[in-house]
């Protein structure tokens, strides 16, 4: 038997075979074609650092900062009461 076509469009690899005396065809399938578990492993990959990309992109509640203009007047009314 001849191997006559090979067809990995559907993610699998299907395989054609012809008998050259009698004109018996016949196929098998292979399993699962390279590209599709490679296209697959890539999008996994991808989906994953994406996850991870907004993992870490999140952001974190920053501590508060003090308002230094009040900080001063505080202060400045402080000084003029006669507690510092």
């Amino acid at each position: 038997m001849d191997q006559t076509d090979k067809n990995t469009m559907t993610g699998r690899v299907i395989r054609e075979y012809e008998c050259r005396n009698c004109g018996h065809t016949d196929w098998e399938d292979d399993g699962v074609a390279l590209w599709k578990v490679l296209h697959d492993a890539r999008e996994e990959d991808e989906a994953e650092a994406a996850a991870q990309a907004a993992t870490n992109a999140a952001p974190e509640a920053a501590a508060p900062v003090p308002n230094p203009q009040t900080s001063l007047w505080q202060r400045l009314a402080g000084l003029l009461r006669g507690k510092c």
